[in-house]
């Protein structure tokens, strides 16, 4: 494990652990079949790790962490297609400084998700659904996004289950590294943080040369389906987000 945390905050704080209001994400993310319940995660102690000074240099080690727990539940393998792809819309974001990593979770369930520090898993189910580069393109661009705009440290702040700092006293690293993960992958991005991957992943995908308008076809192929995927059914918007997207698009051809 590598994971180092600040040593600068060194005082006693009161903790109160809430669960926030959440809502929808764009492509939800896998259920452990196991997990540590996140309240026997949180201990009062004196020493406390502030995620609002994260660097890049610790998000990349959280997300390496976590990606530890996602092996623990998923056979998780490398594909070059889905690298190459990735690669080249990370090169065309605003935090292409990170050092992305693509892999693919073997699981028949239409489903990508991403954590931190440039970490992105693309279940094989999705790959199945997509029709072509660009689609894949526009899913992992919306991951990108999510990547970008730091989503995961936000979810953490707005759920409550840290405001400000979580308290680390007795915590081994691998149960931060569940509790990092259970959050990632159990909680859902806001409504907000939704949109706002999808403005960042049209914006990527389009300067990496692919069809913007792959992004709200896949999301429309998915809703006309016989039977819409649970990741659609479960969290609403889905027409609202293509909505918004064709009209990005057709704002910037004008």
């Amino acid at each position: 494990m590598n994971f180092r945390f600040p040593q600068k905050l060194n005082k006693t704080l009161s903790f109160t652990l809430g669960v926030g209001i959440v809502i929808s994400v764009g492509v939800s993310a896998p259920r452990p079949a196991s997990a540590i319940p996140l309240q026997d995660l949180i201990i009062p102690g004196i020493r406390y790790f502030e995620l609002y000074n994260l660097s890049t240099k610790d998000k990349i080690a959280l997300g390496r962490e976590i990606d530890e727990q996602v092996r623990n539940h998923y056979k998780v393998s490398s594909n070059a297609y889905v690298t190459r792809v990735g690669q080249r819309v990370a090169s065309a974001s605003d935090c292409s400084q990170i050092p992305f990593k693509f892999y693919v979770v073997q699981d028949k369930s239409i489903n990508a998700f991403s954590t931190t520090g440039g970490y992105v898993y693309v279940n094989t189910g999705l790959l199945q659904a997509v029709d072509n580069e660009d689609q894949l393109a526009a899913v992992l661009g919306h991951e990108i996004g999510h990547i970008c705009n730091n989503d995961l440290v936000n979810k953490l702040r707005q759920t409550q289950l840290v405001q400000g700092v979580v308290s680390l006293a007795g915590l081994s690293r691998s149960q931060l590294a569940a509790l990092a993960y259970k959050v990632a992958v159990d909680l859902p991005n806001s409504r907000e943080a939704e949109f706002n991957a999808d403005a960042k992943g049209l914006e990527y995908i389009t300067r990496a040369g692919y069809d913007p308008k792959a992004m709200p076809a896949f999301l429309r192929k998915l809703l006309n389906q016989p039977s819409v995927p649970t990741f659609l059914s479960d969290h609403p918007g889905a027409r609202e987000r293509i909505a918004v997207l064709e009209k990005k698009i057709a704002s910037s051809r004008r």
